[in-house]
């Protein structure tokens, strides 16, 4: 893995479909698959081609975690029955890219690896994949981003 870019991120909003558990059985996956079948219902969008998979909450003695996927929206957007809005908090992040085939390997990277050695700590708050319009789900070298929220 190659090293993440430090940046800022101010605050957003998102609206999506939420999981919670360990994604044992690829229960993410499925999300997306539902939530792409419902995205017409979000009406304020910012950006049609940018998708947010948002991680929070994480529980370190069940192991499960709640995750979000969802677009940005407006402050003021409506949410569809069934959805929820999350407010993700101006951050500084550690952004790593990968693919879907390499996102575990990203994410113990991160965590294993990367932070302990980096001088950085993880912050409180949520961490979120970014897909943007280079990412296709069907091409498996498409790009990705992992975003996690750290600080000196």
């Amino acid at each position: 893995m190659e090293e993440p870019k430090i940046t800022s991120k101010p605050a957003f909003t998102v609206i999506g479909m939420k999981y919670r558990g360990k994604n044992e059985h690829d229960e993410i996956p499925q999300l997306w698959g539902k939530f792409m079948s419902r995205d017409g219902e979000i009406k304020d969008k910012l950006n049609p081609h940018i998708c947010y998979g948002v991680e929070d909450n994480f529980d370190d003695t069940s192991g499960e975690f709640d995750y979000v996927a969802a677009f940005e929206v407006g402050a003021e957007a409506g949410v569809p029955e069934g959805m929820v809005k999350w407010d993700v908090p101006a951050q500084t992040y550690a952004v790593f890219t990968c693919t879907l085939p390499t996102i575990r390997e990203a994410y113990d990277y991160a965590y294993k690896s990367w932070l302990p050695e980096s001088g950085y700590q993880r912050t409180a708050g949520p961490e979120f994949e970014l897909y943007d319009p280079d990412f296709d789900p069907q091409v498996l070298s498409s790009p990705m981003y992992l975003y996690v929220p750290v600080k000196k």
